[in-house]
């Protein structure tokens, strides 16, 4: 459980359940993907664990647009939301491989 202000001085939704599924695809820099649950109510599949040149971090659901692009369909718009959401991810994901 996580709670945390928000920029306008509110509070954000609270993070209620993490789901880390981890993945092994050849060549692929997608390490794991991850759903999370806020305030038992609303959920967001498949967020994917990447692991990129700068090290891992979590990428929001996307869809490819016509002309190859990838667009967010949701997204946390501040950062301190963002930050709080990939370090609930990242740690059940650091986890995950310890217990492995």
């Amino acid at each position: 459980m996580v709670l945390t202000n928000n920029s306008k001085g509110g509070v954000f939704m609270e993070i209620t359940d993490v789901r880390v599924f981890p993945v092994e695809i050849n060549g692929s820099m997608v390490k794991a993907y991850a759903t999370v649950t806020f305030d038992d109510s609303f959920v967001v599949r498949d967020m994917r664990v990447i692991e990129g040149k700068n090290g891992i971090f979590l990428s929001m659901p996307a869809r490819r647009k016509r002309n190859g692009d990838y667009q967010d369909i949701c997204f946390p718009i501040s950062t301190k939301l963002r930050d709080l959401m990939e370090n609930e991810v990242l740690e059940k994901f650091d986890e995950l491989l310890a217990s492995a």
